[in-house]
C-alpha cells in the first residue's frame, strides 16, 4: 500500500499477532471542535444584531457558516476510510510512520484551514461584509441610532434658486432615512429641531428605519416648515447629548444639518464644550453644510417712533434701522411704508449702506382716525425675505391728555404751559387740563400722558403717594419751581436722600443769578444736545440767547445726586438748572426755575439791586422765557418735554416671534374668555384660568380674583389681535406686532478651516453643500471586498499547492 509518498510492501502469511491497524494521518485530529466561551458580556447586544450591522446580505451568514464546516465534515468522513492489513516488516513501518507523521499532519491541517478560509472569504463577498473601525467589536453595539439635529431657525429661509436652505435640509433627512431603509432592523432615527430641541416629532422619535418609516416620513417631512425664530445651538446640543448618553446599547451618530452661520459657530466656547462632551461620549459627529456662500441681504432690524404721542392728524416721526448684512455696498434701495395695509404714495430713499453697517431712516406718518393701526415698512425682495418687513402697532387717541397742577394764584404759569402744548390741538395733539394741588387727590392719574407740577408749595400725603405711583408705573413728571415752593417738604418727600422723585436736594431759599460780568452779554441759559434741546442747541437758533433767568433754586451740593441724573441745561455760571432722572418706569424732568414769568417778591427784588447802581431797575420776574423775545423757544421746549416724558406704557407691545402672549384678568371686571386673531385672520378662543400650577398659587390667585391667559402659537411674524370681554358687555382690544429676530439676518458663514481650528481636538466629519455621495454610497464595504478578493486568490493558490503536495499520485502519473 502507499502511505503518503512512502510505499510499504505487505507480505502474506504474517501472524495475526503482528497485524497493524493503519489509519489516516489525521487520526490524532480532534473529532469535534471545542466549544467557545461566549464573547458577549451581559447587557451587550446579541450576535444576530451584530450580523445585521456588518452584512448587507445578512440572510447568507448562517448558511455560509454551515458551508464553512463542509471541509471538516469531508475530513471526518475520510477518517472512516481505512482497512486492516497484515504487515511483515513491523519495525520498518513504525519507523517510517514516526518519521513522516508530524509533517504530514501539519500539511493536512493547513490544507483543511485553507479550505475553511476559502469558504469564509466567499461568504464575506456574497454577504457583502462591512468593516468599520468602530464596528469591529461586538462590545461596541450592533445597532446605530441616528439623531438628526435640523437647523430650522430664520436664516435657513435663505433662498437657493427656487427652493430654500431648509428645503435642502429636508432632502438630506429623506436621504438618511432612505439609506437606512435598505438595511432594516439595524438603524434608528430621531429628528430634533434646533429652535425647540426639548420636543421631538412623535413620528420621528427613535423610530426603526424601514420601508414603513420611509413611506410615513414622506408626508411628515413635507409638512415640516422652517420657523422664523432664532435658536440656541448650545442648548440643542445639550439636549441631544442627554438623549444619546442614556442610549448605551447602540452606536450613536449625530448629524447636524445647518447653514453654519458665523455668529452662532465662531468663537463659541460653550458650543465647543458641548461638542467635546459628545465626542467623549463616543458620538460620531457629522456636520452637513447646506450653503456654500454668503448671499447679499438687507434687513430692517428695528422700527420705532414717538408713538406714545400719536394723535389724530398729528404727524409723528418714525425711525427704521436697515442693516446691510451682505458683502457689497448698497446705494439704490428704497423703503416702502404702509398703514393698515395701504401703501403710501412715496418711498423713502436709503442712504448709502456699506457692507456690515446699519443706517437709520426717518419719515413722518399721520393717522386719519383714532383707534388701533398698523404701520409696516418693507424692502425689495432678496435672499432672505422674512427680514425685509418690520411692523409696529399704534393705538392712536383723539388727543393726548396732560394734567397741569399749578400752585400759583390764578394758575398763571399753567396757562403758559397750556398755550405751548395745546394752542391748536389739531396740530400738537395735546389736550391740557389745569387744576390745583387738590386735583392729584380727586382725579385718576392713569389716563394722563404726563403731569406738570408748577410752583406747588407742598402736597398732602395721599397726593404724594398718588404722584409717586403714577411715575413709578411709567408716567412722566415735569417739575418747575416757584416762589411758593417749600424746599423742606420736597427734600423730605420728593428727594428722600436720592431715592425719591427729585434727583437733587434743594437749597432752603431761592437764589438770584448775579449779573453777567463784562460788557459782552453772556446767555443765561446754556443748553446741551439733549433731545429736549436738540432743535435749540447751536448757533442756528440764537433766540435761546434772549432767555433771562433771574431767580432759581440752587442745588444743595452737600447731598448726593440720584444715580443716573443728567444735567440737560445750566446757567452761565455752571449751576444746574434742568435735570433729567428716572423713577421706576417713568421719567422726571426737574427745572429749578419757574415755568412762567412769576413775579419776584419785594425782598428778592431788593436783593437784586446793585448797591453801586442805585438807579438800576431790579428784575421783576423769575424769568422771561415764556413771555419775552425767546418765547418761541419755550413752546418748542415744552413740546419736546412732553414728547420726552409721555408715558411709554401707552405704546403697544412689539415682540419677537415665539414669545408668548400672556396677561392677567381681574375676574371682577372681565370674563374668562380671551380671543386671539392671528396674522392670517384665524380667530382662536382660549380660556383664562388661575395663575400658577401648584395648589398654593392657585389658592392665592383665587383670593385675589385674578386669572391668567397664555398663548404660545406665535411662530409667524405679523400683527396679532387680542380681545378681552368685560362683564358689562364691552370689549378691550389691543394689537401686538411680532417681528423676526434681527440676529437671523446675519448670513456670514464660518469656513471649514475656522471650524477645524476651533474643533481641533474633536473627531468629526464635514460634508460639503450639495454633496450626497456620503448618502448614496454604492457599497459601504467596497474596500473590504477588494481585500477579500485578494485573500481569495492567495488562499486559493495556497490550497492548490498543499492539495497537490499531500494528495496521492500514482507512479504512472508521476512519470
Amino acid at each position: 500500500m502507499r502511505l503518503g509518498r512512502h510505499v510499504i510492501h505487505v507480505r502474506k502469511g504474517v501472524p495475526p499477532s503482528t497485524r497493524l491497524t493503519c489509519r489516516s494521518p489525521f487520526a490524532n485530529l480532534p473529532a469535534t471542535i471545542s466549544d467557545h466561551h461566549s464573547l458577549i458580556e451581559p447587557g451587550k447586544v446579541p450576535v444576530s444584531s451584530w450580523i445585521l450591522q456588518h452584512f448587507l446580505n445578512p440572510a447568507l451568514f448562517w448558511p455560509g457558516v454551515a458551508l464553512a464546516a463542509l471541509p471538516i465534515i469531508i475530513h471526518l468522513i475520510n477518517r472512516l476510510r481505512y482497512k486492516r492489513v497484515r504487515f511483515a516488516a513491523m519495525e520498518f513501518l513504525l519507523a517510517s510512520e514516526q518519521k513522516n507523521r508530524r509533517r504530514v499532519l501539519l500539511e493536512q491541517l493547513l490544507l483543511l484551514l485553507a479550505r475553511i478560509l476559502l469558504v469564509l472569504l466567499i461568504l464575506g463577498l456574497i454577504g457583502r461584509l462591512i468593516v468599520d473601525p468602530k464596528h469591529l467589536s461586538l462590545f461596541q453595539g450592533a445597532r446605530t441610532h441616528h439623531v438628526i439635529l435640523l437647523d430650522d431657525t430664520g436664516s435657513m429661509r435663505d433662498r437657493l434658486g427656487e427652493s430654500s436652505v431648509f428645503d435642502q435640509a429636508r432632502d438630506v433627512v429623506r436621504g438618511i432615512i432612505a439609506q437606512g431603509a435598505e438595511r432594516p432592523g439595524t438603524q434608528r432615527v430621531t429628528l430634533v429641531m434646533l429652535s425647540n430641541p426639548t420636543e421631538t416629532s412623535s413620528g420621528l422619535t427613535e423610530r426603526d428605519v424601514d420601508a414603513q418609516l420611509l413611506d410615513d416620513s414622506a408626508a411628515q417631512l413635507q409638512d415640516l416648515t422652517c420657523s422664523f425664530r432664532t435658536g440656541n445651538p448650545v442648548a440643542a446640543l445639550s439636549s441631544v447629548r442627554s438623549r444619546l448618553i442614556s442610549d448605551r446599547a447602540t452606536e450613536k451618530v449625530l448629524h447636524i444639518l445647518s447653514d453654519f452661520r458665523k455668529p452662532d459657530w465662531y468663537d463659541n466656547g460653550a458650543l465647543i464644550s458641548e461638542l467635546e462632551a459628545l465626542d467623549n461620549a463616543q458620538v460620531s459627529l457629522n456636520l452637513v453644510r447646506l450653503v456654500n456662500e454668503q448671499h447679499e441681504n438687507l434687513a430692517i432690524t428695528d422700527l420705532t417712533g414717538a408713538v406714545e404721542t400719536a394723535a389724530v392728524g398729528v404727524p409723528i416721526v418714525m425711525r427704521a434701522k436697515v442693516l446691510n448684512a451682505g458683502k457689497r455696498e448698497v446705494n439704490t434701495s428704497k423703503l416702502a411704508v404702509a398703514i393698515d395695509g395701504q401703501a403710501l404714495n412715496r418711498r423713502e430713499p436709503l442712504p448709502p449702506l456699506p457692507a456690515g453697517e446699519t443706517r437709520e431712516v426717518t419719515f413722518d406718518v399721520d393717522f386719519a382716525s383714532s383707534g388701533l393701526h398698523r404701520v409696516e415698512v418693507s424692502l425689495e425682495a432678496d435672499a432672505l425675505e422674512a427680514d425685509n418687513i418690520r411692523r409696529i402697532a399704534v393705538d392712536v387717541p383723539q388727543s393726548n391728555p396732560v394734567l397741569v397742577i399749578d400752585g400759583t394764584a390764578g394758575a398763571v404759569q399753567g396757562r403758559y404751559v397750556a398755550d405751548a402744548l395745546a394752542a391748536d390741538q389739531s396740530v400738537t395733539g395735546y389736550s391740557v387740563t389745569i387744576d390745583g394741588p387738590e386735583g392729584l387727590r380727586k382725579r385718576d392719574l392713569t389716563p394722563f400722558a404726563l403731569i406738570y407740577l408748577l410752583n406747588v408749595s407742598d402736597l398732602p400725603l395721599d397726593a404724594t403717594d398718588a404722584i409717586r405711583k403714577y411715575v413709578r408705573d411709567g408716567g412722566g413728571l415735569a417739575f418747575f419751581a416757584g416762589e411758593t415752593l417749600n424746599s423742606t417738604f420736597y427734600n423730605k418727600e420728593f428727594y428722600a436722600s436720592g431715592k425719591g422723585l427729585l434727583p437733587v436736594s434743594l437749597a432752603p431759599t431761592p437764589t438770584l443769578l448775579p449779573p453777567a460780568p463784562g460788557t459782552t452779554p453772556t446767555p443765561d441759559l446754556v443748553v446741551t444736545d439733549h433731545p429736549v434741546f436738540a432743535i435749540l442747541a447751536g448757533q442756528e437758533n440764537p433766540l435761546i440767547d434772549f432767555v433771562k433767568i433771574n431767580a432759581y433754586f440752587a442745588v444743595d451740593t452737600s447731598a448726593p445726586r440720584a444715580e443716573g441724573t443728567r444735567v440737560i441745561a445750566s446757567l452761565r455760571d455752571g449751576a444746574p438748572l434742568m435735570l433729567e432722572s428716572e423713577y421706576g418706569q417713568g421719567r422726571v424732568l426737574t427745572c429749578l426755575t419757574a415755568a412762567g414769568p412769576t413775579p419776584l417778591s419785594e425782598t428778592m427784588q431788593k436783593l437784586a439791586i446793585d448797591p453801586d447802581s442805585p438807579g438800576e431797575v431790579p428784575p421783576a420776574v423769575w424769568n422771561n422765557w415764556a413771555s419775552g423775545n425767546a418765547s418761541p423757544t419755550f413752546v418748542v421746549a415744552q413740546l419736546e418735554i412732553a414728547r420726552r416724558l409721555a408715558r411709554k406704557d401707552r405704546a403697544l407691545p412689539h415682540k419677537i416671534v415665539g414669545e408668548e402672549i400672556a396677561g392677567t384678568l381681574d375676574q371682577a371686571v372681565f370674563l374668562d374668555d380671551v380671543e386671539i386673531r392671528t396674522p392670517d385672520d384665524q380667530v382662536i378662543k382660549i380660556k383664562a384660568d388661575h395663575a400658577g400650577e401648584g395648589p398654593e398659587n392657585a389658592s392665592a390667585a383665587t383670593t385675589s380674583h385674578t386669572v391668567s391667559y397664555h398663548f404660545r402659537e406665535t411662530d409667524s411674524p405679523g400683527v396679532y389681535g387680542l380681545r378681552r370681554f368685560r362683564k358689562d358687555q364691552t370689549t378691550q382690544e389691543t394689537l401686538l406686532a411680532y417681528n423676526v429676530p434681527p440676529q437671523e439676518s446675519q448670513l456670514e458663514l464660518i469656513t471649514d478651516d475656522q471650524l477645524k481650528k476651533q474643533l481641533g481636538g474633536i473627531e468629526f466629519t464635514i460634508q460639503s453643500p450639495g454633496e450626497t455621495d456620503w448618502l448614496r454610497r454604492e457599497s459601504p464595504g467596497e474596500e473590504v471586498r477588494w481585500w477579500l478578493l485578494w485573500g481569495l486568490i492567495l488562499i486559493g493558490l495556497l490550497e492548490q499547492t498543499l492539495a497537490s503536495r499531500v494528495s496521492y499520485h500514482s507512479a504512472a502519473n508521476q512519470k
